[in-house]
């Protein structure tokens, strides 16, 4: 597959991080009357902020959060517990706000916006928080075919990056997402792209068998086999195996670095569309943050593979946000301490 030239184009807007900002913001913290990195994760968010930035001090005001909700032609061969008709039904529950994600988004006060870049079937009831972007009514088997044509995986790159367009006014986003057997689409890619052993990296997604379990492995090896994925490029391996919902994240890590703001990872899934994303472009991962670490076994691997961390461990795996979402009020309060905490010489001086 040759690169799109819209790839191309992203790529150039993609600017290295601001690491002089991240070197005076780092000697603000150190000057605060508190013991060095005493603050920890706090410090290093506050230092990250500020190379995505390009400023030593920021203000945090608001983030959102977008879930990308398609299905995928895969679960023909048995690899999921849940029926297709999931999918929508679960995305109309976030958008009313009684699925776990709109409980976290409703309580904390984050916007949430759901993206139906392709759900087989239609949402029917109006939202003002649905955006119906549908590429495809869900991608193909790709047990049988590759899931998508090089045309679908474009335009769900570019829905996500125009997602993060429409919604400039915000500092900072999450994502997560839905879509019944995309656990199945997501390990198929980790597995190609870090050629990890198979039991590492494949997990039991929504309550699988051992049966289905053992079909779920045989079918992402097979399949990586089959179309050579090893040796292919990151696009071409989600064109193959991934999914419309994993395509759509690839842009919204795009957009927000194009737009210099961080974009926080969720889970197993966010995060391997992290991994195609700096795959594609290794600037990407300046602008990404890590969150919670996902008890989907592929979740241990896919951060080795970013190279990056995760600070809330709260023994999940649902997907849909969750964990980036109770990230937020983290993220917003590191950017305060160097911006209030005064110097030993301050606080000695008022309270004197």
């Amino acid at each position: 597959m040759k690169k799109l030239k819209e790839i191309k184009e992203i790529q150039k807007n993609i600017q290295g991080v601001d690491e002089e900002a991240k070197r005076i913001c780092k000697q603000i913290l150190d000057s605060r009357m508190k013991p060095e990195k005493s603050l920890g994760v706090l410090e290093d968010l506050s230092m990250k902020v500020a190379g995505i930035t390009g400023k030593p001090l920021n203000e945090l005001k608001r983030g959102c959060h977008f879930i990308a909700s398609a299905d995928n032609g895969v679960i023909e061969e048995g690899v999921s517990s849940c029926p297709l008709e999931y999918t929508r039904i679960v995305s109309e529950a976030m958008l009313s706000s009684f699925a776990a994600i709109g409980i976290l988004c409703k309580n904390l006060d984050i916007p949430l916006n759901l993206i139906d870049v392709g759900i087989k079937g239609d949402i029917l009831r109006s939202y003002e928080n649905l955006y119906i972007k549908k590429v495809a009514y869900g991608t193909k088997n790709f047990v049988n075919e590759p899931a998508m044509s090089e045309e679908e995986v474009r335009k769900a790159i570019n829905i996500g990056i125009e997602m993060i367009r429409t919604k400039k006014e915000f500092d900072f986003y999450s994502n997560g997402e839905m879509g019944i057997a995309n656990t199945t689409t997501s390990s198929a890619i980790l597995y190609a792209l870090t050629k990890e052993d198979i039991d590492k990296v494949v997990g039991i997604g929504a309550g699988l068998s051992d049966e289905g379990f053992a079909k779920k492995k045989k079918v992402i090896a097979e399949a990586c086999q089959k179309y050579d994925l090893f040796n292919k490029e990151p696009l071409e391996v989600l064109r193959t195996v991934g999914g419309l919902d994993i395509a759509c994240m690839v842009g919204l890590y795009f957009g927000a670095a194009m737009e210099r703001k961080p974009m926080l990872i969720d889970g197993f899934i966010s995060a391997v569309a992290a991994l195609v994303a700096t795959r594609i472009e290794p600037k990407v991962k300046d602008y990404i943050i890590g969150t919670h670490m996902s008890e989907e076994p592929g979740m241990k691997v896919v951060m080795k593979a970013l190279d990056l961390n995760t600070f809330l461990n709260m023994e999940m795996r649902l997907g849909e946000g969750t964990g980036a979402v109770l990230a937020h009020p983290i993220l917003k309060a590191a950017v305060e301490i160097p911006k209030i905490m005064k110097t030993r010489d301050e606080v000695y001086k008022i309270f004197q």
